[in-house]
């Protein structure tokens, strides 16, 4: 297994306010009322209040994880952050990099491709640090559907499977000490498969509506086939089998095609953190969230009984990757 030498040392998420469920949603958009339950396993989403966006949430996530002290935030030498939704100016990490109040001397950095940008970005960060850039980086995604796929403006089928939602990682290259709770990273890989490109595409055609190109049934087969093939690579490039794996911390479509995928895989529904069933797809957030309750659920645990953690995401073309961390101690 290659070494990194880089540890994730914190984590959080966030999400939106505002609780819908399914049926709510399905109303809105004009679907039959229990289609998102019945069909999807979606039984509510977490929508954005009219007070919060990208910055907000992205913010909640990220600030329990600034350094304490009289200076808070000033042991941070990057921000990387991602959005699937966040397409204006100043950047994501701009916004957070000024709602947390860090260092002028603090870089921030945007990255992304859809739902798979956490895993992008957490890429990126390990790689600035394993190159001496820093010693600890922010990485933070936030995602705000509610707005851009709101009925009227995407169908039903479509937009009804999205929620709102962040997540926040404390990067460092140096081992902590102790007995705290963290995780070291593994090796990141990416790649493109480029035949499913044209199962989903969305452009925004002017006057409020987006043109949606969504094969579902097409791309939910693609996204299981490819899923079950880069958490076959992870277990290939770590020596680590997925029966050893406590948690997967991955894309989550819709709740149905995560049993699908575990059930492919021969491993238990529930090692994978059900975010997708209560808050809906979050995006780039999703894979976020959900890494983050498999790490909250190892910190409960005792430091020998702690397992490693497998990361497969999905981004529109069709991009991939994935990855794994194994516990620092024990």
């Amino acid at each position: 297994m290659k070494s990194s030498k880089v540890f994730v040392i914190g984590s959080n998420s966030a999400f939106g306010s505002r609780v819908v469920p399914s049926e709510q949603v399905d109303h809105a958009f004009g679907m039959p009322a229990g289609k998102l339950r019945h069909r999807a396993g979606i039984v509510s989403l977490a929508y954005a209040a009219k007070e919060e966006n990208e910055g907000t949430l992205g913010a909640q996530a990220a600030a329990p994880l600034m350094p304490g002290g009289k200076e808070k935030g000033h042991g941070i030498d990057w921000i990387v952050a991602a959005s699937e939704t966040h397409h204006a100016y100043p950047s994501l990490s701009a916004i957070l990099h000024a709602r947390l109040g860090l260092p002028e001397t603090c870089s921030a950095l945007d990255v992304g491709s859809g739902c798979l940008a956490i895993v992008q970005a957490l890429a990126v960060a390990q790689a600035l640090l394993a190159s001496g850039r820093g010693t600890r980086i922010l990485v933070a995604s936030a995602d705000v559907h509610s707005r851009s796929l709101r009925p009227g403006r995407a169908d039903g089928e479509f937009g009804g499977l999205f929620g709102d939602g962040a997540s926040a990682f404390l990067l460092s290259s140096v081992k902590p000490e102790g007995n705290r709770p963290a995780y070291r990273l593994g090796e990141f890989f990416f790649g493109c498969a480029a035949q499913y490109a044209e199962a989903i595409s969305v452009s925004d055609t002017g006057g409020g509506c987006l043109t949606v190109q969504f094969n579902g049934g097409a791309l939910s087969r693609a996204a299981v086939h490819r899923m079950v093939k880069v958490l076959h690579e992870v277990e290939r490039r770590s020596g680590l089998s997925r029966k050893e794996a406590g948690a997967f911390a991955t894309h989550q479509p819709n709740p149905r095609l995560v049993t699908l995928l575990a059930k492919q895989l021969k491993v238990p529904a529930s090692s994978f953190p059900p975010i997708a069933a209560t808050s809906g797809n979050l995006g780039a957030s999703t894979c976020g969230a959900a890494l983050h309750a498999a790490l909250q659920h190892a910190a409960q645990q005792p430091a020998a009984q702690r397992k490693p953690i497998f990361l497969a995401s999905l981004g529109p073309g069709l991009l991939f990757g994935g990855g794994w961390m194994v516990p620092a101690h024990g």
